[in-house]
């Protein structure tokens, strides 16, 4: 099986004024990862993942608070989080995410 996804079938969420994802593949498609170009600019509250979580940073100047460390991301810099890691961050980027299982799926 595959599935290639074109830029014109993304489906763009809001997540909050600051905080947006073009979702291109999501659980829908398969259950085991999902796939999205989020963007920040500005501050993303804290929050809890229920699966493990990657992002490449295509652009970024950005602060991660991770269970009360502070870690800086820039440009092609890559962050993993591990499942129900509490993090938030403050600044701007774009970057490819990945969640595995998919985002929505509690595994």
């Amino acid at each position: 099986m595959y599935k290639k996804i074109s830029r014109n079938e993304k489906i763009t969420r809001k997540i909050s004024e600051v905080h947006s994802a073009d979702n291109y593949l999501t659980k829908e498609t398969t259950e085991n990862v999902s796939l999205a170009v989020t963007r920040l600019n500005g501050k993303l509250e804290s929050s809890k993942i229920i699966n493990e979580r990657v992002y490449y940073f295509i652009s970024a100047d950005a602060d991660f608070l991770i269970d009360n460390e502070k870690v800086h991301c820039e440009s092609g810099d890559v962050l993993y989080l591990n499942k129900d890691t509490n993090y938030s961050a403050e600044g701007s980027f774009e970057a490819i995410t990945i969640n595995v299982p998919a985002f929505g799926v509690i595994k």
